[in-house]
């Protein structure tokens, strides 16, 4: 399990559950930047963020979301 700390959260989140929504792809195709809507399950609550600005090289494909999500969050890691 990881733990995060988002500045817009007052807590420290513990979790190793996430939900990523494919609904919500961002896709700035020039700039090969991709954003996604995420939610965190722990301690009987759950975080909705937004992943913003997840760089990728010529293409993605779905499956390849939840590991770019994944590398996203490590700038949040405590």
């Amino acid at each position: 399990m990881a733990t995060y700390k988002f500045p817009q959260f007052q807590v420290e989140i513990t979790t190793n559950i996430m939900e990523v929504n494919l609904n919500t792809i961002l896709d700035k195709a020039v700039d090969k930047l991709l954003s996604v809507d995420i939610k965190l399950f722990a301690n009987n609550a759950t975080f909705g963020l937004r992943a913003e600005d997840m760089s990728y090289v010529n293409t993605w494909e779905d499956t390849d979301v939840p590991d770019m999500v994944n590398n996203w969050l490590n700038q949040f890691v405590v």
